[in-house]
């Protein structure tokens, strides 16, 4: 993937992370929710804000720094955990819309406990932009851990009710196809974010044991 390309992507991703949230934060104000509302604009200034970092750090990255893996590779990432992050951004959305179909108005425990699901995520955003190996490894991690998460709340219950409605799975709930749609896209995504940042791994230490061998 070539740098320009790569920089156009990324770019991509963050507008549509940021206009998502946007569009949380407006749900939310139908809500009638003032805390929900600030809750998720403030989700997508941190989208916008840790993303044009990463892009920063890495576009002024010499190509004499010796890091643990190259531009190309650390762009690979980034635009991954983009994704993934927009694809969490759009399952939420999609749990306002169907709590607007309930008539249930989300708490303040739920937003606040609602954020854990996009740090694995942004943790990997910030470490990937600083294109140090322990970026692969929050990628090959944050991707599958929440997909396992999403589809053991959504298909098995939780086991902690705080989750609201979503303690239980979508088969009590009898969610409609848009929501099974979603679930399965979210869990494809996130096993294919750790798959991506497994194969880096692999050339990154391939490289490491040519360098050894010369």
């Amino acid at each position: 993937m070539r740098n320009g390309v790569a920089r156009f992507f990324s770019w991509l991703l963050i507008v549509l992370l940021f206009a998502t949230e946007v569009f949380a934060a407006y749900l939310m104000w139908l809500d009638k929710s003032p805390f929900g509302t600030v809750v998720h604009g403030l989700i997508g200034i941190a989208f916008v804000l840790l993303g044009i970092l990463a892009m920063r750090n890495i576009n002024k990255t010499s190509f004499l720094d010796k890091k643990a893996f190259s531009r190309r590779n650390a762009y690979i990432l980034l635009i991954s955990n983009l994704f993934m992050l927009l694809i969490i951004s759009l399952h939420d959305c999609d749990h306002m819309r169907q709590a607007m179909g309930w008539n249930y108005h989300f708490t303040v425990l739920l937003l606040l406990v609602n954020i854990i699901e996009y740090l694995p995520n942004l943790i990997s955003v910030y470490l990937v932009g600083k294109q140090r190996f322990s970026g692969i490894i929050a990628s090959i991690v944050s991707g599958p851990l929440i997909a396992v998460a999403f589809l053991k709340l959504h298909l098995m219950g939780s086991w902690i009710p705080v989750w609201g409605p979503w303690n239980r799975s979508f088969f009590a709930l009898k969610v409609d196809q848009l929501s099974w749609w979603i679930l399965v896209i979210t869990a494809v995504v996130g096993i294919t974010v750790g798959m991506i940042a497994i194969y880096l791994l692999g050339k990154v230490n391939s490289k490491k044991a040519n360098q050894i061998n010369f």
